[in-house]
C-alpha cells in the first residue's frame, strides 16, 4: 500500500473548506426535507397543521407543547422561508384580536407585520406549540388585556410573562424525567439483585485483590 509522501501531496488528499460547507449545506438540507415530510411539505399545509383551533390541544396537553417535535420559529425560516413564519404569526394575531374584539382593527392592520417582526425576531426560538399555547392562555386572560385597541407592547409584555411559566414548567419536567431515570435504575438493580447479578459485599472483598494488580 502507497502513502502520500510529502505533506503537499497529504493536503491535497484533505477535503477543501468549501466541500465541506457544501457537504454540511447537503446534510442540512436533507434534515428540513425530514422535517417538512412531517411537518407539511409545503406553507398552505404547515398552516393547516398549526391552525388557531390547534391552540386548544395545547391548553389541554400543556406540557406536550415543550417536549413535541414541533418546529420553532427559527426552524420555520430556515425550513420554509421568513415569509412562511410572518403568515403564520399573522395568522395567530389575527385570531387573537378577533378574539378579544377590540376596536381599531384598522389600525393594527396597518402595525401587523410590525408586530410579527418584533415576535418573530425576539422569540423565534419557542415552538409554534409553545406560542399557541401563549395566545390560548392569553384569551383565558391570564396575561393582561387589551383597553380599546390592540396594543403591541401588552403583546410582548404578556410574552416575557409567558417565558416565566415556559421556565418553571420546562425545570419540572427535567425534575420528573430524572426521577423517572433513577426509578428506572434502582428497578434495574433491583432485579439484578433477585436474580443474582450483583455481588454482596464478602463477594466484592474476595475479588478486590484484582484492582491492586
Amino acid at each position: 500500500m502507497k502513502y502520500p509522501q510529502h505533506i503537499g501531496q497529504v493536503m491535497e488528499t484533505l477535503p477543501t473548506p468549501r466541500s465541506c460547507i457544501g457537504a454540511k449545506n447537503v446534510s442540512q438540507s436533507v434534515s428540513l426535507a425530514k422535517k417538512r415530510e412531517k411537518w407539511g411539505s409545503t406553507t398552505m399545509q404547515l398552516l393547516t397543521r398549526f391552525n388557531p383551533d390547534v391552540q386548544r390541544y395545547c391548553a389541554i396537553h400543556v406540557d406536550r407543547c415543550f417536549t413535541g417535535d414541533v418546529p420553532t420559529l427559527f426552524d420555520v425560516c430556515k425550513a420554509y422561508s421568513p415569509e412562511a413564519a410572518d403568515s403564520w404569526l399573522d395568522v395567530q394575531l389575527t385570531d387573537l384580536v378577533v378574539f378579544c374584539g377590540v376596536k381599531g382593527k384598522a389600525e393594527y392592520s396597518a402595525i401587523v407585520d410590525a408586530v410579527t417582526a418584533v415576535v418573530a425576531d425576539n422569540f423565534g426560538y419557542l415552538k409554534l406549540s409553545e406560542l399557541m399555547l401563549f395566545f390560548q392562555q392569553f384569551k383565558a386572560g391570564k396575561y393582561g388585556r387589551f383597553y380599546g385597541a390592540v396594543d403591541p407592547m401588552v403583546i410582548t409584555g404578556a410574552l416575557r410573562a409567558f417565558l416565566e411559566f415556559r421556565a418553571g414548567r420546562l425545570a419540572a419536567i427535567e425534575r420528573k424525567r430524572k426521577q423517572d431515570e433513577e426509578k428506572q435504575h434502582e428497578a434495574r438493580r433491583a432485579e439484578l439483585d433477585r436474580k443474582g447479578g450483583l455481588l454482596t459485599a464478602e463477594e466484592w472483598k474476595e475479588i478486590s485483590w484484582l484492582f491492586n494488580l
